[in-house]
């Protein structure tokens, strides 16, 4: 009998350290005293496309109207990083997150943005119908094939606002750098745009979304 108990406390520790969730993948890269923020945010949705928490889609059928947003789009976008209603201006930023296509019988869509205030969209990553990842501006590859639909994809980006650099990340890996980048202030979005040259339709899932400065 105490041979059993033994045995039905084992299996029973394992179940619950299999059952345990794993740590979020959406963690810092590069070194030294990342701080978390938690940035506001406000929900942006056009022409048909909708977020649900965490999940964007634009429809398949698309149009460019009248509202407040212009293009067909379903996205988070973030303010508010010091407490203080603005957007962010100095400093060393990161951003993480993860996401998953769903679906996507579309072409050439923003699921990332860094913008650099009334100017517009700064940096904006794309993905095609092959799965590339590409920069909007310049049409860079930045990782090519990974984002098919069902593929988890890691997206980190780094932006030291006074050297004027920007890094991006893709599953851990440096695949983007522009040493090179403007002044003045930025702000984060991500979930589903439609570039102008791009078309629905899409689902994708964003999760462990991370904010942090140094």
């Amino acid at each position: 009998m105490r041979r059993y108990s033994l045995l039905a406390c084992v299996l029973a520790i394992a179940a619950l350290l299999w059952a345990a969730p794993s740590a979020s993948a959406a963690t810092p890269v590069e070194s030294g005293g990342w701080v978390e923020d938690s940035p506001a945010f406000d929900v942006q949705e056009c022409a048909g496309g909708q977020a649900e928490g965490l999940t964007f889609t634009l429809p398949a059928v698309q149009t460019f109207d009248a509202c407040s947003n212009g293009a067909p789009r379903a996205e988070r976008r973030y303010h508010d990083y010091a407490g203080d209603g603005k957007n962010y201006s100095t400093g060393v930023r990161q951003f993480a997150g993860t996401f998953t296509i769903n679906s996507m019988g579309g072409d050439r869509i923003s699921l990332k943005q860094t913008f650099n205030g009334d100017a517009g969209p700064y940096f904006m990553l794309a993905v095609d119908h092959t799965g590339r990842l590409y920069s909007v501006e310049g049409g860079t590859t930045i990782a090519d094939g990974v984002a098919t639909v069902g593929a988890t994809v890691r997206v980190n980006t780094v932006h030291d606002v006074a050297a004027h650099s920007f890094r991006v990340y893709i599953n851990g890996e440096l695949a983007y750098t522009d040493d090179n980048a403007p002044d003045g202030e930025f702000y984060d979005k991500f979930g589903a745009y439609q570039t102008s040259s791009g078309h629905g339709d899409i689902s994708v899932t964003w999760s462990d979304v991370h904010f942090w400065h140094k």
